[in-house]
């Protein structure tokens, strides 16, 4: 539990604040930039996390410093190996293992592994099928990173020779109590899910509530278990987040006030909120994983 109550005075001191919390997260990635470059043996990276952990930048910051430290890396999202959809079938939960083609996923890994050609493939969320292939062979100084909700599952796994394997969990590792209010981990992530929904996906306020308890079920079924026992873990808390995301929570997703558990949902984060000060967030570094759930810093 992380007790933060900070009171700023101007602009420069938020700054500050943000640009040290930023350190924190950078440091802990390039520690584990550094030790997989310094291990001969790795060929893959397993990079896993739940829903709004942060998965996707980090994964481009292990990419760039890999190169770095003379490492060539691929960054392939376990999105891609889902099967298609099927006319009228029920909508497939794309967070479970059984959405992942694994047989594809085995042989794409098998050829990698082999030295040869592999059509990696692309899915396209639009139609719910695979849109196309694109050829890769693994260079002999090349790294994998394989990222993805499902990237630690044991069906995942299973297909990744132990020698030559690395693992990574990110996600929000502490809960805060905020001016005088509790912020669960989940809480932190929850709030990131359904400001990302809301300006990127569009998806409404109560659709990403309804969602959420089968998210949070995955989660305690499949993702935190096959957590226990990675070789790295990254904690992505921006602390300055509770401040930031104020506004967006309050004002920018569109509750409909309407319905009672909307309501109940928006009375809640009013309370949460009721003493946090806002930080800008013109503030926050255009590369900043947090970037990932608000969007692009404007060009003032």
């Amino acid at each position: 539990m992380i007790n933060y109550d900070r009171i700023f005075n101007d602009k420069n001191e938020m700054k500050e604040f943000v640009l040290s919390c930023e350190g924190n997260y950078t440091k802990q990635v390039l520690d584990v930039a550094r030790s997989i470059a310094g291990d001969s043996s790795v060929k893959f990276v397993m990079l896993c996390g739940p829903s709004c952990s942060g998965k996707t930048t980090t994964a481009s910051i292990l990419f760039s410093e890999l190169a770095q430290h003379g490492k060539q890396a691929e960054v392939i999202s376990i999105d891609d190996f889902y099967r298609n959809r099927i006319k009228d079938e029920p909508k497939p939960d794309f967070e479970t293992a059984a959405a992942i083609d694994l047989e594809y996923f085995g042989k794409c890994v098998d050829d990698l592994t082999s030295g040869r050609e592999a059509q990696l493939p692309i899915f396209d969320f639009n139609i719910e099928a695979r849109s196309g292939y694109r050829p890769h062979r693994l260079a002999e100084n090349e790294i994998i990173v394989f990222e993805g909700i499902q990237a630690l599952y044991p069906e995942i796994l299973s297909h990744i020779p132990k020698e030559s394997m690395k693992t990574i969990y990110i996600s929000v590792s502490d809960d805060v109590m905020a001016y005088g209010r509790y912020f669960s981990a989940r809480d932190i992530r929850f709030v990131r899910r359904l400001v990302r929904d809301y300006k990127f996906r569009s998806s409404s306020a109560r659709r990403t509530i309804d969602l959420w308890t089968d998210v949070v079920a995955n989660e305690e079924k499949s993702i935190i278990p096959a957590s226990k026992n990675v070789d790295f873990i990254i904690n992505s808390l921006m602390l300055y987040e509770i401040n930031v995301m104020k506004p967006y929570i309050l004002n920018t997703v569109r509750f409909d006030l309407q319905n009672p558990e909307e309501l109940e949902v928006y009375k809640g984060f009013e309370d949460k909120y009721l003493n946090v000060p806002e930080i800008p967030s013109g503030l926050i570094p255009s590369h900043s994983v947090f970037r990932e759930f608000i969007g692009r810093k404007q060009n003032s």
